[in-house]
């Protein structure tokens, strides 16, 4: 079967049969199905484990080393058949259609972990609907204000930082590097100024005091389900239950976390009346005994620090002291986190994708090369490209020109293709211009980048420092937003540009050897 669907397309679609495109793109669908099922497995989440499934490396590893071996066999059955050699008739824009089907070959081959990523996600997104896992992350969530955690800052003391005086009048700025060196006040934090601050030992919500290690100022985790301002609404909500004395809210929510925790069969010695017992010291929510975040068995160096917070306070007098009870609270967040991030992730990141189209046409473009020009043009051509980049590279160092080196690339890729063009229209001998039309395809493509990213930096220099800060100019501001829409455009004129001048490559190949 297969060798009759080979015999039909030599004779009749003898482009198709020459770069092996029908079978090419069966194998590319294979692999990609195969891939598919291994990022499906690699999804897979084992709530009651501190370790998931983990094939990635192994999986992408298996995978170049199956697309060099195929690469490699196509080349050879590809390369060994060239139309151009044997005077076999070209149609117009035929040259253009087989760089397209070299494209679509090869980004099919190299494009084997996006079924995989998106496989992985999608199982991971699977285990539960993001309604349901925005209600779980806000449990886990919310009930570590009585498991463990670090504390928030508290509000600057303007009167002891010196920025304010006794009858409250602003101290001038220069002078506030005056407590600094203080004794009296211990300085917690250094603004860019230099300036010392000191920091109040309570907090206040709705009017009362806190002490700073209550409770009331204990920082949560943060999942990507619960948007920043739905998050401090959680806090504020917990927060209130506790200024309100509200103990059956509080009651409920440990009760829905240790269904968690026995759900995915997870560990803990705690029971519901134990950690209400324990925690909840009413009114201040001061002496209180921390959860131990972790089975001890499973304690690593990281264990410590898993509540990685930002703004993190350490606990008055060292180190937290643990009690005796614990709760795998880390497994149980991590594993949340996953689902979470399935749920906000994209399947499919732009920038990537764009980088696959990028890297498809740099080798299509290399294979496309040596096809119609020679094996020894295209082996100097590369030694060329080699040593140019050393020779521009060295050269812009030693005249420290930051943007030199990008100067003369570009100008380098113009002369080339003007070079070229004037070989062409000039009906010079075609061994002239091999060199330069490999170089051509080689280059052109990083034109529009170039001028992009020297034009950007033309405007990057209008920035000054003000204040501490930064100024940016609206254009500098513009180029840099819109990135990748210039890599978009820069592909699509690429396409274009190929298409023209397939038809000029195929009428420059019956110019005159000699």
């Amino acid at each position: 079967m297969f060798k009759n669907i080979q015999k039909t397309l030599l004779l009749k679609y003898p482009l198709l049969w020459n770069t092996k495109f029908i079978p090419m793109i069966a194998i590319g669908l294979l692999l990609h199905l195969i891939f598919f099922g291994l990022g499906y497995i690699d999804g897979t989440i084992d709530f009651s484990n501190r370790n998931n499934i983990d094939i990635k490396a192994t999986s992408i590893m298996f995978g170049v080393l199956i697309i060099i071996v195929i690469f490699i066999l196509w080349l050879v059955n590809y390369l060994k058949n060239n139309s151009l050699k044997s005077f076999y008739s070209k149609s117009k824009y035929s040259l253009f259609y087989e760089l397209m089907q070299i494209f679509t070959i090869i980004l099919l081959l190299i494009t084997f972990y996006i079924p995989f990523s998106v496989a992985k996600q999608w199982h991971q997104k699977s285990y539960f609907s993001l309604e349901e896992t925005t209600k779980r992350c806000k449990t886990i969530s919310t009930a570590d204000y009585f498991i463990d955690g670090s504390f928030a800052q508290t509000e600057l003391d303007s009167l002891a930082s010196g920025l304010i005086d006794s009858l409250g009048n602003v101290i001038p700025k220069e002078k506030t590097n005056q407590n600094y060196n203080n004794p009296e006040y211990a300085v917690e934090a250094v603004d860019m100024a230099g300036n010392g601050y000191v920091r109040k030992d309570y907090i206040l919500f709705k009017g009362k005091k806190y002490d700073e290690y209550s409770l009331l100022n204990r920082n949560t985790f943060d999942f990507s389900v619960i948007s920043n301002e739905q998050d401090s609404l959680n806090r504020i909500e917990v927060k209130t239950w506790l200024f309100n004395n509200n103990a059956g809210a509080v009651q409920k929510l440990q009760a829905d976390y240790l269904k968690l925790i026995q759900e995915h069969n997870l560990a803990t010695n705690l029971t519901a009346n134990k950690w209400f017992e324990i925690t909840y010291k009413a009114p201040e929510f001061y002496e209180y005994l921390f959860i131990q975040p972790y089975l001890r068995e499973y304690e690593t160096e990281d264990s410590y620090s898993y509540n990685n917070y930002d703004y993190a306070v350490k606990v008055r007098d060292g180190e937290k002291k643990y009690s005796k009870y614990f709760v795998q609270q880390d497994v149980l967040k991590k594993k949340y986190d996953t689902v979470s991030d399935a749920h906000t992730e994209d399947f499919f990141d732009f920038e990537a994708i764009l980088a696959f189209l990028y890297g498809a046409l740099g080798l299509a473009l290399l294979v496309f090369s040596f096809r119609v020009t020679s094996g020894k043009s295209w082996l100097i051509a590369i030694v060329i490209t080699g040593v140019l980049n050393i020779i521009y590279g060295i050269f812009a160092a030693l005249a420290s020109g930051g943007n030199l080196y990008f100067y003369l690339m570009l100008f380098t890729i113009i002369g080339i293709i003007l070079y070229f063009f004037f070989i062409y229209f000039s009906k010079k001998s075609i061994q002239y211009s091999r060199l330069a039309l490999n170089l051509f395809l080689w280059s052109f493509v990083a034109v529009i980048p170039l001028i992009y990213f020297l034009i950007q930096d033309f405007y990057k220099k209008e920035q000054y420092r003000f204040d501490y800060s930064y100024y940016e100019s609206p254009e500098y501001k513009w180029l840099k937003e819109h990135v990748a829409d210039m890599f978009t455009i820069n592909f699509i004129v690429a396409i274009i540009v190929l298409f023209i001048l397939s038809k000029i490559i195929r009428n420059w190949k019956g110019l005159a050897e000699d």
